[in-house]
């Protein structure tokens, strides 16, 4: 089977830890028997003369991503689309596919493709139904979080999400709560399946905290918080750090690691509530580094206001970390069989998480436990990816007619 995988969600020379959720899925659908895997992760035009104090960081990075890399051994193609900056976001959909087509058309010519694999829904997923219908190609579009949590209620944007779902062969969810989403947006049952995400166990898994400290460079003594987000509003590590700012000093320690736009901000919080003594912002950390932190760490928090199926909590489950978490998306399916973990309204307040948090670091967690609760691989996942294809009639040997792909 030959399978094109479309998605923005990708990581690249310059971002190279963005969407490593996405990748893991599909380097374990890769080294499954017959199927071949290409990637064409599109990305926003920006002219690479342009330079200068004036121009944002983010941008010249785009500019410097290269056409081509190979990434984990896969073929990773980079394709350039229109994309202004918060303008125009009901044309991104088109936009990109008009980038992209090309591109898909000589990779069809070179080697047929038998199906689209597109991974959040809008634009992606609706750049891959446009080109799935230009080429005669099943596209499968994967629901991940705020492409239906946050777009769907968009006036302008929630019918092209529903024209999306409704012309793909098959559309997956990562949680039970998108899926329910889905189907409120009229989406058949019968082309729509619940794929949770998986983890790494070669990665993650549970080590000796002691140890794991040290080559961390931490003290051995202290309890250790920790969470793992982007730094933008919707995670919310304000909320985060003021609960620690009411805990007692000798409490906990909070590390939080990823970045964002909002970092700034949060700097000059810690710094306002004489924090930076307890609170650290550390930046993005490969996998491998994550695994030690959540073996070093005493409790995840995540306290995000919406989520799809966040898969830090996964990976810190696997590791044998307990988790406390906003009861949002799907992350009750990921903690609610989990000793030791325990779900909060996502309307707490900073005095309440400051609560749970201390009960939470007084339990005596299992973590051999806990891990065992997080057994589900990214193999397992793509077993039943390829069973899905198979019920919705998709092989190697697909017939390529538009009336097969507009019937599912």
């Amino acid at each position: 089977m030959n399978i094109l995988v479309f998605s923005t969600l990708w990581p690249n020379t310059e971002h190279p830890h963005f969407g490593i959720f996405v990748r893991n899925r599909i380097l374990a659908l890769a080294r499954r028997p017959g199927v071949t895997i290409r990637v064409v992760a599109p990305v926003p035009y920006f002219p690479s003369w342009m330079r200068g104090a004036h121009i944002p960081e983010h941008w010249q990075r785009m500019a410097r991503i290269p056409e081509i890399e190979f990434l984990d051994g896969l073929p990773v193609f980079h394709p350039r689309y229109f994309n202004p900056p918060k303008l125009g976001m009901s044309w991104y959909g088109r936009w990109m596919a008009a980038g992209a087509r090309l591109l898909v058309e000589r990779l069809h010519a070179e080697n047929p493709i038998n199906l689209i694999d597109a991974h959040y829904v809008y634009p992606d997923g609706a750049a891959a139904v446009r080109l799935g219908a230009a080429l005669r190609i099943p596209v499968f579009i994967t629901a991940r979080g705020t492409d239906i949590n946050h777009f769907t209620r968009m006036p302008f944007i929630r019918p092209l999400i529903r024209s999306a779902l409704q012309s793909a062969s098959g559309v997956m969810a990562v949680s039970r709560d998108l899926r329910d989403q889905i189907v409120e947006l009229g989406i058949d049952h019968d082309r729509l399946a619940v794929i949770a995400n998986g983890v790494d166990g070669r990665v993650f898994y549970p080590r000796d905290q002691n140890e794991s400290r040290r080559m961390l460079g931490l003290e051995p003594a202290g309890r250790i918080l920790l969470t793992v987000a982007s730094l933008v509003p919707l995670k919310r590590i304000d909320l985060l750090i003021k609960a620690v700012s009411l805990m007692g000093r000798d409490d906990a320690r909070l590390f939080v690691i990823g970045d964002g736009p909002l970092r700034e901000r949060f700097e000059n919080l810690i710094r306002e509530n004489s924090l930076t003594d307890r609170v650290r912002l550390i930046g993005s950390r490969n996998q491998a580094e994550l695994a030690e932190w959540c073996s070093a760490a005493d409790l995840f928090c995540l306290t995000s206001s919406r989520e799809g199926s966040p898969n830090v909590v996964n990976e810190a489950l696997a590791c044998g970390l307990p988790v406390i978490a906003t009861d949002t998306g799907g992350v009750r399916d990921l903690i609610g069989g989990a000793d030791s973990c325990r779900l909060v309204s996502t309307d707490i307040t900073p005095e309440d998480l400051a609560v749970e948090i201390s009960q939470a670091l007084k339990a005596l967690p299992d973590r051999k436990a806990i891990a065992a609760s997080a057994r589900r691989s990214w193999d397992d996942a793509a077993e039943e990816i390829l069973t899905f294809y198979a019920r919705c009639r998709i092989t190697s040997s697909a017939p390529m007619d538009r009336k097969a792909n507009e019937n599912g």
